[in-house]
C-alpha cells in the first residue's frame, strides 16, 4: 500500500516538471499574454459606468383580528372582506409587472434608466446596429411596457426575510439620485394600489352589506350584518390614512455615497489569471502534442 502511494507521488512530481519542462521557454509569452488581456480588460472597463444600489425596508402593517359570524356566510357569495397585507402578498406586488409599469407611467425615469439610449429631446428610444441588422428595431420608437419590464429585470432587486417579516426592495441604476428616486417611487405607488385596491373593496362590500340588511328580516342577521358593515367603513377609514395603510417603512431609500460596482481592478486581476490558465494550457496542449508526433515518426 504505501509502495503505490509512494509510485503514485513519483508519477505527479514527474508530471510536474515535465510540465514546468515544456512550459518554461514560453512562460515570457505566457505572462505577457495573461497581462494583455488584464489591461485590456481594465480599459474596457473604465467605459463602464458607476453603478449606485439605494434600497428600503419595508413590514406589512398588522391589526387584531375582529372574527364575526357573518364573515363565513358572506364569504360563501364571493365577497372579499379584506384584512391586514401580510409579507407573501407584498413580495407577490412589488415583484408584479404591473407595479413595474405603472412606476413608469407615471415618473420619467427612462433617462435614468436608459440614459444611452433614451433621446429626452423627441421622447424615443435610440436603435441599435444590432437590432437594426436583426430586424427587432425598426426606426426610433417611444419606450413601452416591455421596455419598463425589460429596463428593471437585473436592475430592480426584492427580498424576502419571512423570519423577521421585512421586505427589502433595492435598485441599481447609474444614477445615485435616480436610484433613491426610483425605490421611493415604487414605494408610493405600492401604497397607493394598496390604498386603492381597499377603497374600492370596502365600497363594494358596503354596498353588498345593504342590500343584505334590506333583505333581511331576522333581528340576529341584520345585527351581525350591522356589525360587518361597521368593519368596513373602519377600514374604509383606515384606507384613507395613507401613512399607516399597508406597509410601514423602517429603512427609507437614501442616495448611496459609494458605487455598488463594477470592481475593475478585481476584473482586470482575474481576467488576468483567465488568461494566464488559457495561455498555459495552450503551450502545453502544444507541446504535448508535439512529443506525441515525434513518438509517432520515431516508432515508424
Amino acid at each position: 500500500m504505501e509502495n503505490n502511494r509512494e509510485q503514485m507521488n513519483a508519477e505527479e512530481s514527474i508530471d510536474l516538471v515535465e510540465y514546468f519542462s515544456t512550459l518554461r521557454p514560453h512562460m515570457w509569452k505566457v505572462v505577457l499574454f495573461a497581462l494583455g488581456v488584464g489591461a485590456v480588460t481594465l480599459l474596457l472597463m473604465f467605459w463602464t459606468p458607476n453603478n449606485y444600489l439605494s434600497s428600503a425596508t419595508i413590514t406589512p402593517v398588522t391589526e387584531d383580528a375582529k372574527p364575526i359570524p357573518a364573515i363565513g356566510a358572506l364569504a360563501s357569495f364571493g365577497v372579499s372582506l379584506g384584512g391586514p397585507t401580510k409579507v407573501e402578498d407584498l413580495e407577490s406586488l412589488f415583484r408584479s409587472n404591473d407595479l413595474t409599469v405603472r412606476v413608469f407611467a407615471r415618473h420619467n425615469l427612462w433617462p435614468i434608466v436608459m440614459r444611452d439610449i433614451f433621446d429626452p429631446a423627441t421622447g424615443k428610444m435610440k436603435t441599435s446596429w444590432l437590432g437594426e441588422l436583426l430586424g427587432r428595431e425598426k426606426g426610433p420608437k417611444p419606450p413601452g411596457d416591455w421596455d419598463a419590464i425589460r429596463a428593471v429585470k437585473n436592475a430592480f432587486k426584492v427580498t424576502v426575510n419571512k423570519k423577521a417579516g421585512t421586505i427589502a426592495i433595492a435598485f441599481e441604476s447609474p444614477s445615485a439620485e435616480g436610484s433613491a428616486a426610483i425605490v421611493k417611487h415604487y414605494l408610493d405607488e405600492a401604497k397607493s394600489r394598496l390604498q386603492e385596491e381597499a377603497l374600492d373593496r370596502a365600497v363594494r362590500n358596503k354596498k353588498f352589506i345593504e342590500e343584505q340588511i334590506g333583505r333581511t328580516v331576522d333581528a340576529l342577521a341584520r345585527e351581525r350584518l350591522y356589525s360587518l358593515y361597521g368593519q368596513e367603513v373602519e377600514r374604509e377609514m383606515l384606507a384613507k390614512n395613507r401613512e399607516q395603510f399597508g406597509f410601514r417603512v423602517i429603512d427609507s431609500p437614501r442616495v448611496p455615497d459609494r458605487k455598488s460596482g463594477p470592481f475593475r481592478a478585481r476584473s482586470a486581476v482575474l481576467a488576468a489569471i483567465a488568461g494566464f490558465v488559457a495561455a498555459a494550457g495552450y503551450f502545453l496542449a502544444r507541446g504535448n502534442g508535439k512529443k506525441t508526433g515525434d513518438q509517432t515518426n520515431a516508432v515508424s
